[in-house]
């Protein structure tokens, strides 16, 4: 067991990493540290540390095995060894000091009142999360706060947009509810969600957008390659989910200039993670110009308790807030981009929704 004043923080995300198989380094477990000086729940710990769930883990087993971390119940105390470490280190509790107004997103879903309280008198109806399509959908706010941002970017207007098996969020339905976009079409293996969108657009007169059923394992057919201004996507954080949502996504843009836009989170996926993502959006000759950190918001999915992350957790409590949050990233195609428009077999479809990193499906 280590001595408090002796605290290797670079030791003790070794045997994390080890255990858990996902790449963590000396500030990882400071992260942790910092937010068990906040919150002895498991779940808000991982929000706060911005850590995969499976690292996050490891990194409490080890705190308890080297004495700086106690269970009482379903909650998680620093001992005063690591109450004392914390201090010798410098580690203060996290901060936050996101705007109230906007929830920090930098955008007030409340900007256009009738586009929020329109979709929140639909979304009450919406079906609800299944595992089986590893669906979880964000907050109504955030879904509104999307669209407004692609609103502020010239990314509506008169453009045409593809919603790419993501409609659990309702984003497609919110794009089309603004009767700005020029075409909307939303693709989603789920056939409620897409029965549900079809018969909001056939009630509201909405005549410009369609939902079709859609399996990723196939290509998209020659006609909606290079035929639109704007993809839009929420996928799994594994590097197949990135070839068949985004990759595909890219191959469906029209023109430099085209945008898309996608989720990441740090609760599936490390940083080493994204940078793998950021080189690929490079080959493709995509450029990140938006990246707002915890902009989607989730709320809790009934399915939590039959999760790997429900499983590896070190307490069984399960999530009694919003503790699953992404960034919202925008990308532009610059001239010579390229995508992807592959098949997918079975174990390719498998491997789009777990690996080492993610857990939440």
């Amino acid at each position: 067991m280590l001595k408090s004043s002796a605290v290797d923080l670079e030791a003790l995300a070794q045997r994390a990493s080890e255990r858990s198989g996902v790449r963590l380094y000396g500030r990882s477990v400071a992260r942790v540290l910092s937010a068990l000086l906040q919150t002895g729940d498991f779940w808000q710990v991982v929000d706060r540390a911005a850590l995969p769930v499976p690292g996050a883990a490891a990194i409490v087993e080890v705190l308890i095995e080297e004495g700086l971390l106690a269970r009482q119940g379903d909650d998680l105390v620093l001992t005063e060894a690591g109450r004392e470490a914390a201090r010798a280190l410098g580690i203060r509790p996290p901060e936050r000091h996101a705007c109230p107004a906007c929830e920090g997103r930098g955008v007030p879903f409340w900007a256009d009142r009738a586009l929020y309280q329109t979709f929140l008198a639909l979304a009450k109806d919406r079906p609800e999360s299944v595992q089986e399509f590893d669906q979880g959908y964000v907050t109504p706010e955030t879904t509104v706060a999307r669209v407004l941002h692609m609103a502020s970017r010239g990314d509506l207007d008169g453009k045409e947009i593809l919603v790419l098996a993501a409609e659990d969020d309702l984003t497609g339905l919110a794009i089309a509810l603004t009767r700005r976009a020029k075409r909307v079409l939303i693709l989603d293996i789920d056939p409620r969600l897409i029965a549900f969108d079809n018969r909001a657009f056939q009630e509201l007169g909405i005549e410009n957008a369609e939902a079709r059923v859609f399996d990723l394992r196939n290509p998209f057919p020659e006609e909606w390659l290079g035929a639109f201004d704007v993809f839009v996507t929420d996928p799994p954080e594994t590097p197949r989910a990135f070839r068949a949502f985004i990759a595909r996504g890219i191959a469906a843009l029209k023109a430099p200039g085209s945008a898309g836009y996608f989720g990441l989170t740090l609760r599936d996926a490390s940083l080493f993670r994204w940078a793998e993502f950021q080189r690929a959006l490079l080959d493709y000759g995509m450029v990140l110009t938006d990246i707002l950190q915890d902009f989607n918001v989730y709320e809790i999915w009934p399915y939590h308790d039959q999760t790997r992350a429900a499983r590896i957790a070190p307490t069984r409590r399960p999530p009694q807030a919003p503790w699953y949050r992404s960034s919202w990233q925008r990308i532009e195609a610059l001239p010579g981009f390229r995508g992807e428009n592959l098949a997918f077999t079975e174990e390719d479809l498998r491997e789009i929704y777990l690996d080492e990193e993610s857990s939440t499906t």
